[in-house]
């Protein structure tokens, strides 16, 4: 039970978080005063820089005229800036008193890692959206309030820049840094981050968690949350025995300081092991939902990433989802307001934002429009200018408008932008590939499952669908239809022979894990903030994907 100076203490975080709060809402209400205040923070991080000195920065004053002092670029665009700053050189792109207090790892596909760097202002700023968005969901959800919380969060220093400043997942830095208060309810501690085998860091914080009161869990990633659930029941052996002896298993983590460093906040608890002993029996399996009473869970829920839902539900039971925002190393770009909805109003005191119209995206000159000149329906590619000192920097995540909330509109994350597959001329996106799994494995009336897409070249083309077994030419035939529902010009292609007829290929459970981690591999940044590619986009690809895996490939898939 909390204690009376938690309570105290909690009421003074919630104070300040609800100040916090009605300030965002007096941003929504005024986005020109908002952005005209985010740009001169921003340019307050970037002044005396050479980058500012180049792009004129100094005589730039309102939003709207940043367009004509920076082209909108790419992380390869800005990259020698970047590159200077990581080498200690800070001020190439910051101002001579600004410092990076970190180096955020961004999950991008590019050769060269991306480190975005992370200043105070920054941390301000990250912060500051998270607080509107806990109060926000404890508002909702008020018999969360002071219980544990199940939180996933990366490494901050999994790496160091040539000067020794540490690079890895800013989540590890705000979990480390976050108030006392909230660290007392999160069931895990910073050392586990340090765990560099992913089962043996997912068994732990579920070993640290078990026998805690948790209401809710978060993590950016809903394949994590699934990932967790079934390491704990891979493991409910060692997991129960570790809830007796208040241990933690040394076949998972040998690594005697570190696993003493877990440990000193762990106790003996026979009742809760035996408790435990006794769900397993009861369901056939140790899943979350029966031995946590949880109020809901947070991840993202928004493009191919919602495929991933029922899953979650079966492991942790039907609870609200809240999606948590569309997130990324380089900023914070929405807040949700509510449960079961892969929506978030735009957070208009991060940074200044632009969207690039989506048919005019791939044009060197696109030009781009504001937060208020959106329109409801259409989509968009997100640039931002923020206190990390990237300015007109495309983000390159694909929204729809669905509404607005005052004069800010409410944004839906559909795929990331160059994930589109096109053999023919079909421009297929990713978000198009899930929803067509998902609506084949509803009219074949079994579980959503997981694949990987991928175009395959022959004559004429077409594509295979990589999956788990069972599956068999009905699941290609029906997942081919309802790709062609949602991509008329999938459909066109199909129809005139330009692409060939959908073809399966499924694994084993061996198999599809090896190709998982082969996936995995090729990320650059922090696990936590990782999306599997559901859809692939060169037609080499698959066959290098599946060869990476140890998967035999025939000269055409059957």
């Amino acid at each position: 039970m909390p204690t009376l100076l938690e309570h105290m203490l909690a009421r003074v975080a919630a104070w300040h978080a609800r100040r916090v709060a009605a300030r965002f809402g007096a941003a929504l209400a005024d986005v020109a005063a908002a952005q005209q205040l985010a740009l001169r923070r921003t340019l307050a991080v970037v002044g005396g820089s050479d980058f500012a000195r180049t792009h004129g920065l100094a005589s730039v004053r309102t939003p709207e005229e940043l367009p004509r002092a920076v082209p909108l670029g790419t992380y390869a665009d800005r990259a020698p800036y970047l590159r200077r700053v990581w080498a200690g050189d800070t001020t190439a792109l910051l101002h001579p008193r600004q410092s990076p207090v970190m180096f955020a790892s961004s999950s991008g596909t590019t050769a060269e890692p991306k480190r975005i760097p992370v200043t105070p202002a920054f941390v301000a700023d990250y912060r500051r959206g998270w607080n509107v968005f806990g109060l926000r969901m404890l508002s909702d959800h008020p018999s969360a309030f002071l219980r544990a919380i199940l939180q996933s969060s990366g490494r901050h220093d999994s790496e160091h820049s040539p000067t020794g400043v540490p690079c890895g997942a800013i989540t590890g830095l705000l979990a480390r840094s976050q108030k006392r208060i909230v660290r007392r309810f999160y069931v895990g501690s910073p050392e586990i981050a340090r765990i560099d085998d992913a089962t043996a860091r997912y068994y732990t914080l579920m070993r640290c968690g078990v026998g805690r009161d948790v209401a809710f869990a978060i993590t950016a990633n809903p394949a994590t949350l699934v990932r967790l659930a079934r390491v704990a029941d891979e493991h409910s052996e060692a997991l129960i025995r570790d809830v007796h002896d208040g241990t933690l298993d040394s076949s998972l983590v040998s690594d005697p300081t570190l696993r003493a460093a877990i440990t000193a906040r762990l106790r003996p608890a026979p009742a809760r092991a035996a408790e435990l002993e006794r769900l397993r029996r009861a369901h056939g399996r140790l899943r979350p939902r029966d031995y946590w009473r949880l109020v809901f869970v947070a991840c993202w829920t928004g493009g191919s990433l919602g495929h991933y839902l029922p899953a979650v539900a079966d492991w942790w039971g039907p609870v609200p989802v809240r999606d948590v925002g569309l997130l990324a190393s380089e900023g914070r770009v929405t807040i949700p307001l509510d449960d079961g909805e892969p929506v978030g109003v735009l957070d208009v005191t991060a940074g200044v934002w632009e969207f690039i119209p989506v048919a005019s995206a791939a044009q060197p000159t696109a030009e781009a429009v504001g937060p208020r000149e959106v329109e409801t329906g259409q989509e968009y590619v997100v640039a931002l200018s923020n206190t990390t000192g990237l300015i007109r920097y495309r983000l390159d995540d694909v929204v729809r408008v669905r509404g607005w909330v005052a004069q800010a509109p409410l944004l839906e994350f559909l795929y990331r932008w160059g994930r589109v597959a096109s053999v023919a001329g079909e421009k297929l996106t990713e978000n198009q590939a899930a929803t067509a799994v998902q609506v084949a494995a509803a009219r074949l009336g079994v579980a959503p499952f997981e694949f990987v897409l991928a175009p395959w070249w022959s004559e004429p083309p077409f594509y295979i669908l990589t999956c788990p077994e069972p599956a068999d030419a009905r699941t290609g035939a029906a997942v081919d239809d309802a790709l062609a529902e949602q991509n008329e010009e999938y459909a066109s292609r199909r129809k005139s022979l330009r692409l060939g007829r959908l073809r399966v290929m499924p694994v084993s459970a061996a198999e599809w894990a090896a190709m998982v981690a082969a996936l995995e591999q090729r990320r650059r940044g922090p696990a936590e903030q990782f999306k599997r590619p559901q859809l692939l986009t060169d037609p080499g690809e698959a066959a290098e994907l599946l060869e990476s895996a140890g998967i035999r490939v025939a000269a055409r898939p059957a």
